[in-house]
């Protein structure tokens, strides 16, 4: 199977819906535009980001055809496929794969507790029901089954997984280092934690992120200075333009996210898919974040059709 080489923004949509909780087709449909003005190198849905959990099934093709449509190929796309048991996680991998997806993204099942053995049964299974490129996410309710060493095995043992997204525990920036030292540099490792230490990912040899659609063209433009052998203007853009939101968007990123989209007006209505796990913030924590990105983002929009 083929891998392709990944350099730049991997961003994760969110799910966005009417008042009516239906999907919003045309908010996804403008966030697809946005993530390619920034110049994404692929775009993902149906992930954690996209609360996945939630999304009814009858909404899945949906989406799908929404955003494999819209991308026309001009980058791959990939779909979370994880449920709570094996059968609906091969269930969804195929949806995606027939409705045109060129990757899956897999973590374990959102519910319950698997072994290591049992989670290798999992991911082999899901993997042998399609083909196509399976990137392992390291989340999930048996995430701390996810050390350097199976994340390893499931590389080398497995066809179809060709990338691991590391970024599951408290631990994750050590366990990204190790899992790069002891694959000798072999395995493909994403990037995520919402852009967290993205400086300290670049410096161990991360190329690609899923991290920043809230603001991709400011992902964007550091790990592209960065890849380009700039890492002074790298770690600049980095600490002046994303570092100082960053730390008050991860406050409560699931709510923050649809809200700067809102911002934007790249989505409609920013509420969290029914029932909702996460409120809307402090009504204190917006007015902090809004005062951060008048003084960061303002006159800094990029992306053509988003000025």
């Amino acid at each position: 199977m083929e891998f392709r080489e990944f350099r730049g923004m991997m961003p994760i949509m969110p799910t966005t819906i009417d008042e009516n909780c239906n999907i919003d087709v045309e908010s996804t449909v403008r966030i697809v535009d946005y993530l390619m003005d920034c110049g994404a190198v692929a775009i993902g849905h149906l992930a954690g980001a996209s609360e996945h959990g939630k999304v009814p099934f009858e909404d899945r093709e949906l989406i799908i055809r929404t955003v494999v449509d819209r991308v026309a190929g001009r980058v791959p796309t990939f779909f979370g496929c994880a449920a709570a048991n094996l059968k609906d996680t091969i269930r969804n991998a195929k949806i995606a794969e027939a409705n045109g997806a060129d990757m899956l993204m897999l973590c374990s099942p959102t519910y319950g507790h698997c072994d290591q053995p049992m989670l290798f049964e999992y991911y082999k299974k899901t993997c042998e029901a399609v083909n196509i490129p399976v990137i392992v996410q390291d989340t999930g309710g048996s995430a701390g089954c996810y050390t350097p060493e199976f994340m390893l095995r499931l590389f080398n043992e497995i066809e179809n997984v060709g990338y691991v997204k590391a970024e599951g525990g408290n631990n994750w920036l050590e366990k990204m280092h190790t899992l790069s030292v002891i694959s000798e540099g072999k395995v493909p490792i994403i990037g995520g934690a919402a852009g967290m230490h993205m400086v300290q990912m670049l410096r161990l040899g991360v190329k690609a992120f899923m991290t920043g659609t809230e603001a991709c063209e400011f992902h964007s433009e550091v790990v592209n200075a960065w890849l380009s052998g700039d890492e002074d203007l790298a770690v600049d853009l980095y600490y002046t333009l994303v570092w100082p939101y960053l730390e008050m968007y991860t406050m409560n990123n699931r709510a923050f996210l649809k809200y700067m989209l809102k911002k934007r007006g790249l989505v409609t209505n920013d509420a969290a898919l029914a029932p909702m796990d996460y409120g809307p913030a402090d009504p204190w924590l917006y007015e902090e974040l809004d005062w951060i990105l008048k003084r960061t983002f303002n006159n800094k929009i990029k992306c053509g059709r988003h000025k």
